[in-house]
């Protein structure tokens, strides 16, 4: 006979692996789910969050698996602070398949700012965190490095320009094209002008769609093209820009 602790575990674990089968009929995920609430234990909030990681193939599609995640969102909200430090260790672990163990973290970065009020303090720390176990280079599916990039140009904390300037040499052309968009969006030209000019050297990034928005980048914000001049003339002849004196992109009259 198993002790009642014995029971709890064992039914903890259970429900744990029923929250994440993907193939189980939404029903019984819910049940799972509800238990793991019941329980209210860090292990059981932490198997809560792990429904993200997943996408379920139950009879509703994707509009039944989002309402089951926004379901759970809901549901780890109500634990109020307690769910704060497994909202921490879901969004620095790897949970996804052994192919691609970086799993989606975008639910628990909207979790995270709820659960801090919106802390610029606390959200700069987790960011600094989480650049720093992403860094640029090849992977797969770069998804946390565009989740992370997304946040930030919506988040716009120009002190974070420091931490995401080296995503400027990823190995992902959307990577590289969300950080310029980000950088601009930061608006810190001391920390940002030099690398992004870098990118207008065709050594170093090929992508149309990067130096395009570069250039309307560096003429909407006014920035200097000071020693970039070289790079950019080919790339705006015949265009709709011009250079003028004191190295500023402007457009010319009537292509507005």
């Amino acid at each position: 006979m198993f002790s009642k602790e014995e029971r709890q575990a064992k039914a903890l674990q259970k429900n744990l692996k029923k929250t994440i089968n993907r193939l189980i009929q939404t029903e019984e995920r819910y049940g799972a789910m509800q238990a793991l609430i019941d329980d209210g234990s860090d292990e059981a909030i932490y198997g809560l969050l792990r429904r993200f990681t997943i996408a379920a193939d139950s009879k509703g599609g994707m509009v039944v698996d989002e309402e089951e995640k926004a379901w759970v969102y809901k549901a780890i909200l109500r634990f109020g602070q307690q769910a704060l430090p497994q909202v921490v260790k879901f969004l620095h672990a790897k949970e996804g398949p052994t192919v691609n163990p970086v799993h989606s973290i975008s639910q628990g970065l909207d979790l995270f700012l709820e659960l801090t009020g919106r802390d610029k303090e606390a959200v700069l720390e987790l960011m600094r965190g989480l650049i720093s176990e992403n860094p640029p280079g090849y992977e797969r599916d770069p998804i946390r490095k565009e989740e992370i990039l997304n946040f930030l140009n919506d988040w716009n904390d120009p002190r974070m320009a420091d931490f995401i300037v080296p995503y400027l040499e990823d190995m992902s052309e959307t990577i590289r094209f969300l950080t310029v968009e980000t950088l601009f969006k930061f608006d810190n030209e001391e920390v940002a002008r030099d690398a992004i000019l870098e990118q207008l050297n065709p050594e170093n990034n090929d992508s149309l769609r990067i130096h395009n928005r570069i250039i309307q980048g560096f003429e909407a914000a006014g920035w200097s093209i000071k020693g970039a001049r070289s790079y950019l003339e080919p790339l705006i002849k015949d265009s709709e820009y011009s250079i003028q004196r004191g190295d500023k992109l402007v457009r010319k009259k009537g292509k507005n």
